[in-house]
């Protein structure tokens, strides 16, 4: 397996996105995309995407290195839950919590 179907095979498992992934690495959502459709990666980032996705770095340098465990993330652990990824700019959260706050007010004061 080449080493950018396994780092999307890894974060998809993760379940983190491209975005998540690349600030944990220090580059573009743009330069992981183009990672996992095969572009070449530089050596100074596979220590952080190994890291990032804790695996071996074997794992991401070598074709047929294999691992054992893929690691997964803790809340398959879970028996009943749900996760909201909301993506909008950050005016967008800073008015909810404005509308947010002046509710949680309001019922204050008819208490």
């Amino acid at each position: 397996m080449i080493t950018g179907t396994k780092l999307k095979l890894l974060r998809e498992r993760k379940r983190i996105s491209q975005e998540e992934l690349a600030h944990a690495v220090g580059v573009t959502q743009t330069t992981i995309g183009n990672w996992e459709h095969g572009k070449s990666i530089k050596h100074e980032y596979i220590s952080k995407l190994a890291d990032a996705l804790e695996v071996p770095t074997n794992y991401l340098l070598f074709e047929k290195e294999t691992i054992t465990k893929v690691p997964t993330p803790e809340k398959e652990n879970l028996s009943h839950g749900f996760e909201f990824i909301i993506k909008a700019p950050n005016h967008f959260f800073e008015d909810l919590n404005r509308k947010i706050d002046f509710l949680i007010t309001r019922i204050d004061e008819k208490k």
